[in-house]
């Protein structure tokens, strides 16, 4: 097993925690696609096996809350009671989840294939620190769907077919100097922040899908580095950072 790819305990469960919170490293998988597979979540397992005894939305990952994408470094979230998992969920219909992201990007001066037109609320907190909230409905893109697209009404009908019917918001802190964003979202969509940023024009320095100017044997710079939420037992606000 590759020792580069082992998580690390942010949070141990307990009896007072039934919860853990990993941190995963970049190029492990969040979640398996089949028994056994290795992936964050069943390095955690077999630390704490009652994590196999919570049932959630796929069977396959039980009690995980809150993932990310293989190639992102950062903070994952797991219940390990039934109870628990079901308090999270609440917690996440409620808007009471904030994930935090930290990413090193590029600018970029044309927008990409299948981008509508940007159109954002800009706030100038200074000459070079810019304030974005950028929201869209998203749908699938590119071959087997390996990438999506913001949705906004200002698409084409085909897209506005066959985007979610959800808006996804995410807010972002662009240092313009040192083409740094920090971002924060409540509700996710699968790629939500990597495809805002590059319809932003600054898209995360190393990835594949988003950015043209990456280079073959780049890392991707994406951090998943804040998580805030209320306690499933007493509601009090945790926060967790890496």
């Amino acid at each position: 097993m590759d020792t580069e790819k082992q998580i690390q305990i942010a949070i141990a469960p307990s009896k007072e925690n039934p919860f853990v919170v990993i941190k995963k490293p970049r190029g492990l998988p969040s979640a398996p696609l089949f028994e056994g597979d290795e992936c964050a979540f069943m390095q955690a397992a077999k630390l704490y096996p009652c994590l196999l005894e919570v049932s959630g939305k796929k069977a396959i990952e039980h009690g995980l809350v809150h993932r990310i994408d293989t190639e992102t470094e950062g903070l994952l979230l797991i219940a390990t009671t039934q109870e628990s998992y079901n308090a999270f969920i609440n917690f996440q219909r409620e808007g009471k989840f904030l994930k935090g992201y930290s990413a090193k990007c590029q600018k970029i001066e044309k927008p990409l294939e299948g981008f509508p037109p940007a159109e954002f609320l800009l706030e100038n907190k200074s000459d070079n620190i810019k304030k974005y909230t950028v929201s869209s409905r998203f749908r699938p893109f590119s071959l087997k769907s390996a990438q999506v697209r913001p949705v906004t009404g200002n698409s084409g009908k085909a897209a506005q077919k066959k985007c979610s019917e959800k808006i996804y918001t995410t807010e972002i802190i662009l240092d313009i100097d040192k083409f740094f964003a920090k971002c924060s979202i409540k509700e996710g969509y699968r790629h939500q922040v990597r495809s805002h940023l590059a319809w932003l024009g600054f898209p995360v320095r190393g990835d594949k899908l988003y950015n043209p100017l990456c280079s073959q044997n780049e890392e991707m710079q994406f951090f998943a580095d804040c998580l805030k939420f209320p306690h499933p037992l007493t509601g009090k606000i945790i926060e967790c950072f890496c």
